[in-house]
Parts: C-alpha cells; structure tokens; sequence
C-alpha cells in the first residue's frame, strides 16, 4: 500500500557472489533492480537486503521486539551496516514502511490524467488501495503483517511518516474529481470525497481487514474475490461521484 540507496556485507568486503552463494533470500532484489535500472552494486544489495530482513523481523515481532542484530543476523550482513544506510533501528523501520509505496504497482500518484478515463483511474487507484495480487505476493502479506502489529502495538516512530507517502496519491485523486468537476483547485467537497473514496477500499486492506475476514471472508480470500472486489469499488466510486456532480449542477442551477 510503494516502491516506495551502502557498504558490502561480512566485513564490508564480501562480494555480490559470496552473498549469492549463502542462503538468505531477498525478493526485495527484483524490486530494487526495476527501481534502480541496473543490477545492484554490492552496496545497493546490501541495503536491499537490509530492507528484506528488516521487514520480516518487524513483522514478525514488532518494532520493540525487534534489535538491529537478529536483523543484520538474517541479512547477512555486517552490524554496522544498518548505522551505514539508515542511522538508526527507527530510521530504518520509517523506510521499511515507505516500500510499498515505491512499489511499481503505484501507477496511479503517476498517470497522466490528460490521458486517462475515469473508470481507468479508478481502476488503478483501488489496484493500490486493494492488490489483487495480495495473496500470492509474499512482501504484500509481510507489509499486512506489519502494518496489523503497528496498529496492535504502535511503535511512536512512525510520525507524518504514512501521511507524507500517501500525500501524492491523495493529490492526484484531488486532481482527478477536479477535473470531473471543471474544477481549477479542490474545495471542501472535494476534499470531503477524495476521503470517502479512499475509505471504500482501505476497510478491506488495511484497519477493518481483520473483521471482513472474521465476518464475510469470501469477500477477500481468492484472486477472483479481489478482481470483483477491485470492480466493484469502481462502480461505487463512479457512482458518488456522479451523485456530487449532480449536486453540483443542481446547486448551479438555483
């Protein structure tokens, strides 16, 4: 929910064949490589690998529970690598958190909106909001993970932290009604319904996730679920914006 870089590992001096040849995985690699253009350096692996770690201790134990030394254990890496890339264990669980918003699945804070439907956009707004692909994607079930324990048991390091990430997609959507609307900047309205459409989805994925499971599971659980799921909030969101854009002319009219 982006995708959103450090010092060689074991010693600062193992190479990236020594690294491929233990046996830590770090799907994060591909990412990072799509990301970067390039393969990484040995250094932009080590930070990638760091990354991977780091979001599957925190997952699992919490930000508290967690020590910068079973991470860099599991990343095989030098101690002083994380100090390297990221300073400190807080800065390092803030970055963790930006990574699915640098996901290239993020393509909605980045369509150009002259070019694209409404139903287009809405579609690649709820795909963020709301993977269809959350299931058979590993780093997506560690980022819900995350994200469930965070909100059990807050960490306090977080800040605007999710608000700064979010921010880009919340302008676009702005962007997107206002120009539904003849728009030039958002007003309350706007504001008010930018809001509620994010909402429809984020009760599914994010803090009511574990109730639509407790309650209607079927809802969410299957590739099919969630492509309806994904179509469905598209009707909803078309069908209020098209109840404000007749509020609208009905209030030009008096």
């Amino acid at each position: 929910m982006t995708e959103i870089l450090c010092s060689p590992v074991l010693g600062f001096e193992a190479s990236v064949s020594t690294i491929a040849k233990q046996g830590f995985s770090c799907p994060l690699m591909k990412m990072a490589q799509r990301m970067l253009g390039h393969q990484p350096t040995s250094q932009e692996e080590t930070r990638w690998r760091v990354l991977q770690a780091a979001t599957e201790v925190f997952a699992e134990v919490g930000y508290h529970a967690a020590t910068t030394r079973a991470i860099c254990r599991r990343a095989e890496v030098n101690l002083a690598s994380i100090h390297y890339h990221f300073g400190d264990k807080a800065e390092l669980y803030r970055e963790v958190f930006r990574l699915p918003f640098l996901n290239e699945c993020n393509r909605f804070a980045t369509l150009d909106l002259a070019q694209t439907t409404l139903q287009e956009a809405l579609y690649s707004f709820y795909g963020w909001l709301f993977p269809i692909a959350a299931e058979e994607d590993p780093m997506l079930q560690l980022f819900l993970r995350l994200h469930s324990r965070e909100e059990a048991e807050p960490s306090g390091v977080l800040a605007d932290v999710m608000t700064k990430t979010f921010l880009p997609h919340h302008q676009q959507m702005q962007t997107l009604l206002c120009r539904e609307f003849g728009l030039k900047k958002p007003d309350i309205e706007v504001d008010r319904l930018a809001f509620c459409l994010a909402g429809l989805a984020t009760i599914y994925f994010h803090g009511g996730r574990s109730a639509v499971e407790e309650f209607a599971p079927h809802l969410v659980k299957g590739k099919k679920a969630r492509e309806l799921m994904v179509s469905k909030l598209v009707v909803y969101a078309s069908a209020l914006i098209e109840a404000e854009q007749k509020q609208r002319t009905a209030r030009a009219k008096k």
